[in-house]
């Protein structure tokens, strides 16, 4: 009996022992990140799962990060044919007034909107902004106002702008948590990325003079992961970084605010995304270009239906687990006519008894009502089997 008691006492020790162990390990992994930042998020794009974070909703000044917003509207004006990239605009004196980055705008001098764009995105030009916020709205204070509207509807809740570049103004703040939701959302846009990985390049003014473009995002040259990202400095905002990487099929959004230098802005990013890729895989679970396996009957018409997610979806998990999960369909009656791509139910995502994932199911093919003749024929058709 003693025997088996001290065994007992020895097995206990081992396990609180082992437990122990993986709470010094869990310690020093996280002491080992060390992220000198005053606010930081690293969040699955896909998923929209938050891998880690600290003071994620405190609200900051974000300097340049702003201009994510300026560039989001401008895409969405483009997208919608309100204007065109080759369209031509002249500089105000109080766009060229700017100070900070700079393209040096000539005031009077006109410039396109992809030139504009281009030198926002890559050189973080202050100028620019406004000269596209003064396209857009008339002015850069009825610009601001849609930046609010287009932050509330994003659920960017603690984000107010003052203007369009992000210079020191009273009451200007976002958080790391929202200016994810704010990349993520500037990422679908294709144009987006294209001006992201320009490194260099130059603005040729109509008088001949040239400005140099030198990307603020350094992780593009320096971090072959990194796909695109919004540099921003002020004295009191501190180094600030909000950055897209890709590896593996897993998209990180890393955001730090406040560092205090500009590499310590980089190398905190490196450390957020390199955790990430370390420690989380993603699975396609759901395939936009593969059709559901049945075919679907649709009223009043002699033809089957095929239908497909509108979306891929990845389902994120830590390395090594095999995370369990379930699909299911709710597809609508579906009567003619039908066409490519009319919502015909939805799928769900189900983990651990939450539906993680809602997905739109589209039609394949356009499905029309019977003919006249069609009709008469699947009348004959049932009667002869009669």
């Amino acid at each position: 009996m003693k025997k088996i008691t001290i065994l007992f006492l020895l097995c206990c020790f081992v396990v609180l022992s082992c437990l122990h162990s993986t709470t010094q390990i869990e310690a020093i992994m996280n002491q080992s990140l060390d992220i000198k930042s005053s606010s930081y998020i690293l969040v699955d794009m896909d998923s929209q799962t938050i891998l880690l974070s600290h003071n994620e909703h405190e609200k900051l000044p974000v300097a340049s990060i702003c201009k994510l917003m300026t560039t989001l509207l401008t895409m969405e004006k483009l997208e919608n044919g309100e204007i065109h990239l080759e369209d031509m605009i002249t500089a105000s004196p109080y766009a060229c007034s700017m100070e900070g980055s700079q393209a040096f705008l000539d005031a009077g001098s006109q410039y396109s909107v992809e030139d504009l764009l281009k030198s926002v995105i890559v050189a973080s030009a202050n100028d620019s902004s406004v000269v596209l916020a003064e396209l857009i709205a008339g002015t850069e204070q009825n610009f601001t106002k849609l930046m609010n509207e287009k932050a509330l509807s994003l659920g960017m809740n603690d984000t107010v702008y003052v203007n369009a570049n992000g210079l020191p103004a009273m009451g200007q703040h976002s958080t790391a948590y929202d200016t994810a939701i704010l990349l993520k959302e500037v990422s679908k846009y294709d144009l987006y990325h294209k001006y992201c990985q320009i490194w260099m390049d130059q603005l040729v003014h109509p008088s001949g003079r040239v400005t140099e473009l030198v990307n603020t995002n350094r992780l593009i040259k320096y971090y072959d992961k990194c796909i695109s990202g919004k540099t921003g400095f002020t004295d009191e905002a501190g180094y600030c970084l909000a950055s897209h990487a890709k590896y593996n099929n897993l998209n990180l959004i890393a955001v730090v605010l406040q560092c205090d230098s500009m590499a310590d802005r980089f190398n905190e990013s490196v450390k957020l995304f390199d955790y990430g890729f370390a420690n989380y895989e993603t699975k396609l679970i759901v395939d936009a270009s593969q059709m559901l396996e049945e075919n679907f009957d649709v009223k009043r018409s002699s033809q089957s239906l095929q239908i497909r997610p509108i979306e891929n979806y990845y389902l994120l998990s830590k390395k090594g687990e095999d995370p369990s999960y379930t699909i299911e369909y709710e597809i609508k009656p579906m009567k003619a006519p039908i066409y490519e791509n009319d919502v015909c139910g939805k799928l769900l995502v189900i983990k651990d008894g939450v539906v993680i994932k809602e997905i739109s199911l589209v039609a394949s093919h356009t499905v029309l009502e019977r003919t006249y003749t069609e009709s008469m024929e699947e009348i004959i058709k049932e009667w002869s089997i009669k």
